[in-house]
């Protein structure tokens, strides 16, 4: 939709800013968040089968994260974002009411695909909104804030879902599938931003996005450093349940721990500009992996209620680096393969979980969680700090012409 003056564009932006920060909150309130274990755990399932669970999730976001950003390239940023809110109220809904196996595999199913669909969509349709203002500038600001907003969702929602859940066990999912279709009405209030419409076909886009990434290595080296840090905190965070109880915490404290690190995420996310430009580029993303990687040290050596505060590490690197990763591919990609490119990003992380969980989950199962966390911890850093090279020096080399970028085969 086209809004020709000044006075169409500031209502434009004024109105998506506002849907996009509320899609946040809304979209994220994970009431579930303490009890997802415990809920399957009730139904009689083991847990074996609630990892294959999770699988089919990640799976479904894996395999949805491309096609998802070339459909929202395609069709538009905000028919794909109601659609991912309406598969993940689906989602919720039908594992709170399920009885059995198969209904709780459709449930995931389209859990991740709401995932997928959200991934890149989001950040695609804000830029191109600011774009259409002249307000590219301000993108690292808003997508910052936003993503407090995301943060904020999952803390309030996951403090309160603990002690909803001592009522029902099913309520906190019933909850989030409500506060989901509220997350689909404040989008669909939003507005489509003009951008360049992709004419050619979903493989073409695919093709055009591919070549973005073989020809721009500030986006490449971006997404593969985000990648790493994202899949293996991902695969931490599994444990992290499992190592409070180790550390003698009592489970009804947990949605409190969880609410805790939730708002550092989301500090640090309102902050990440003031703290990327703060610190430089070069020290910034040669922190990130430092910073994730020493909790999981600790977890190794200690089982301690000091543990679970350095985990505040991990809410930073979370908060601040979304970000300036997508900062970083909206002002170097196109807006016609934009949305593809961030799912790519997307992809990425969800390939590094799904292979440093089969590696790292056996390692626990064969020696124990402090020894496999004690890996996860070392590999983070020296994986980590290695991939942040290419990153720096690509940072100090001219910007990629972007006019190249609109036809990069």
């Amino acid at each position: 939709m086209s809004l020709p003056g000044d006075d169409g564009h500031i209502l434009l932006t004024t109105r998506n800013i506002n849907a996009y920060y509320f899609f946040h909150l809304f979209g994220n309130m994970a009431f579930w968040l303490p009890i997802y274990a415990l809920f399957f755990l009730a139904r009689r399932l083991d847990f074996e089968t609630i990892l294959l669970l999770y699988a089919v999730d990640t799976i479904f976001q894996t395999v949805l994260e491309v096609p998802s950003g070339v459909l929202a390239d395609r069709i538009g940023r905000r028919p794909i974002l109601m659609l991912g809110a309406l598969a993940q109220a689906a989602g919720y809904l039908l594992i709170a009411f399920g009885n059995g196996i198969p209904l709780y595999i459709v449930g995931m199913a389209l859990h991740g695909t709401a995932l997928a669909f959200v991934s890149g969509a989001d950040s695609a349709f804000i830029y191109d909104t600011l774009a259409s203002a002249g307000r590219e500038n301000e993108f690292k600001k808003i997508e910052g804030r936003a993503y407090m907003y995301n943060l904020l969702g999952w803390g309030a929602a996951g403090l309160l879902g603990g002690f909803i859940a001592e009522q029902s066990m099913a309520a906190p999912f019933i909850l989030s599938a409500i506060t989901s279709l509220l997350a689909l009405f404040v989008i669909a209030t939003g507005i489509e931003p003009p951008r360049q419409t992709a004419r050619t076909s979903m493989r073409r886009l695919a093709a055009e996005a591919l070549g973005v990434l073989r020809g721009n290595g500030r986006v490449r080296a971006i997404i593969v450093f985000s990648s790493i840090l994202f899949g293996l905190l991902l695969v931490g965070h599994k444990f992290s349940q499992p190592y409070l109880q180790m550390a003698g915490i009592d489970l009804k404290l947990f949605g409190v721990i969880y609410f805790i690190w939730l708002m550092f995420a989301a500090v640090s996310s309102n902050h990440s500009d003031r703290i990327e430009q703060g610190l430089g580029r070069t020290l910034y993303f040669f922190l990130l992996p430092i910073l994730a990687g020493l909790p999981f040290l600790y977890w190794g050596w200690r089982q301690t209620v000091f543990g679970a505060a350095l985990a505040v590490m991990h809410q930073i690197v979370w908060g601040t680096l979304r970000p300036q990763m997508a900062g970083l591919i909206n002002t170097e990609v196109a807006a016609s393969v934009r949305a593809t490119v961030l799912s790519v990003a997307g992809l990425g992380s969800s390939l590094v979980y799904v292979l440093a969980a089969a590696l790292i989950g056996g390692m626990a199962d064969r020696q124990g969680l402090p020894t496999a966390v004690l890996y996860l911890g070392a590999a983070m850093i020296v994986i980590g700090l290695v991939a942040a090279v290419p990153l720096i020096r690509r940072n100090h080399r001219p910007t990629v012409n972007k006019a190249r970028l609109h036809h990069p085969l």
